[in-house]
C-alpha cells in the first residue's frame, strides 16, 4: 500500500494476523478475570446461595463458573456497584478490578508509544497513521478503542429504543457488537486496504512491524 503526502510504502497486516492479535488480547483479559474470580471464590466459604463466583456475566465466563450469583453484572465496571451485603468489595477490587486496570494501563501505554498491544506485538503487526506517523494515545486508544466502543453502544441503545427488541427474543438479538460485524467484513476487503471502521475513525492502518 502507498499513501501520498511524503509517500510511504508499507506491507499491510493480513486479516488473520489482526484477528489473532485481537483474540490474544481478549484471551489475556478474560484469563485475568477468570483467575481473579477463582481467587475470590477460594478466599471465602460460600455456603449461602446469595453469594457466588459468577458475579461477572459475559457469556464467555458462564461455563467457567462454579456458582450463580443473585447480583450478576454485565461488565467489569458493574463490579463497582455490587452490594456490600452479598460481596466483599475490597476483595473484588484487589483480585479482579486492579489486575484488569493494570493490564488496561499497560496496553494503553504500549499502544500509545509503539502502536502495538500485547497481541499485536506477538503477531508482529502495528498501528500507524495513514501518512506513516505514530497516532499516539489519541489515535490508537481514544479514537480506535474508546470512541469506537461508545459509538457502538449508542447505536445498540438507539436500536433498543426504536426497534423495541423485547418482541424479538427478549432483546438478545441486539446484545452482539453490531459494528464489530461490519469491521470483520471490512477486514477482508483488500480494495480498502483491510481498514475497518476503527481505522477510518482514527485515520490509521495496520501494517506488518519490523522485527
Amino acid at each position: 500500500m502507498t499513501e501520498s503526502r511524503d509517500s510511504i510504502a508499507v506491507e499491510l497486516a493480513s486479516p488473520w494476523r489482526r484477528i489473532a492479535a485481537c483474540l490474544i488480547n481478549y484471551a489475556i483479559y478474560y484469563f485475568i478475570i477468570f483467575m481473579g474470580l477463582r481467587i475470590y471464590n477460594a478466599t471465602f466459604d460460600f455456603e449461602s446461595e446469595a453469594l457466588g463466583q459468577n458475579i461477572v456475566r459475559p457469556f464467555e465466563l458462564w461455563f467457567l463458573s462454579d456458582y450463580q450469583s443473585t447480583e450478576p453484572v454485565s461488565s467489569i465496571l458493574g463490579l463497582l456497584l455490587v452490594s456490600e451485603q452479598t460481596h466483599d468489595l475490597s476483595s473484588i477490587f484487589l483480585y479482579i478490578i486492579l489486575p484488569v486496570a493494570i493490564f488496561a494501563l499497560l496496553q494503553t501505554i504500549q499502544m500509545s508509544i509503539t502502536g502495538q498491544s500485547i497481541g499485536k506485538r506477538l503477531m508482529s503487526i502495528k498501528v500507524i497513521g495513514i501518512y506513516g506517523q505514530n497516532p499516539g494515545f489519541i489515535g490508537t486508544v481514544l479514537l480506535r478503542e474508546i470512541c469506537f466502543q461508545m459509538i457502538s453502544r449508542i447505536i445498540v441503545i438507539l436500536l433498543i429504543i426504536f426497534v423495541k427488541p423485547s418482541k424479538l427474543v427478549d432483546g438478545t438479538l441486539f446484545n452482539c457488537p453490531l459494528l464489530a460485524i461490519f469491521c470483520l467484513i471490512m477486514l477482508f476487503l483488500k480494495n480498502i486496504n483491510y481498514r475497518t471502521l476503527q481505522d477510518y475513525l482514527a485515520k490509521t492502518i495496520v501494517i506488518k512491524a519490523e522485527k
